[in-house]
């Protein structure tokens, strides 16, 4: 029916979810994961801006954004260093003992050497110690990030077909 009226599917769109419960998160020596202080949100927006591929005009907009989520009950900023330098960001919303694992990237330069993987194990451990029973997350069907939130144990909870009009 949606085909007849002008649409078609140009994708699948996956939840994911896994119990809270702590997980191994052996690291690279070189790789160093720590919550966001709350200074950082230059840092943080730009490697959000730049690990997506939007411009760096929006910088400041991102950074305001997620500056006013920082200071609610609820919210984690993660910062990934390889070797001291900023190269990975991820965010946690905690709520009523669910844990959504909201947003998360890596610049260009430092992928493939872990980072989101580290980024899911730590945010999935911080939900466990703070009670969370149910971690979910969101991404395109077999993505590296699909992939990644199932090598650390997350399961598909639906897959739903995107469409738009042609």
């Amino acid at each position: 029916m949606l085909s007849q009226r002008g649409f078609y599917q140009s994708g699948f769109h996956t939840t994911l979810y896994c119990d809270s419960l702590a997980i191994n998160s052996t690291q690279k020596e070189e790789i160093h994961i720590r919550e966001l202080q709350e200074d950082e949100f230059d840092i943080y927006a730009e490697i959000h801006c730049l690990g997506t591929g939007l411009s760096l005009e929006g910088k400041s907009y991102v950074a305001a954004n997620n500056e006013v989520l920082y200071a609610r009950r609820g919210w984690k900023y993660y910062i990934g260093f390889y070797n001291d330098i900023p190269a990975a960001v991820a965010v946690m919303y905690m709520e009523d003992n669910v844990a959504s694992l909201t947003f998360a990237t890596t610049l260009p330069d430092y992928r493939n050497k872990g980072f989101q993987t580290y980024l899911l194990q730590r945010r999935i451990n911080d939900a466990y110690k703070n009670a969370c029973k149910l971690v979910v997350s969101q991404t395109s069907y077999c993505s590296s990030s699909h992939r990644n939130m199932e090598r650390v144990g997350m399961k598909i909870g639906y897959t739903r077909s995107t469409w738009i009009r042609a």
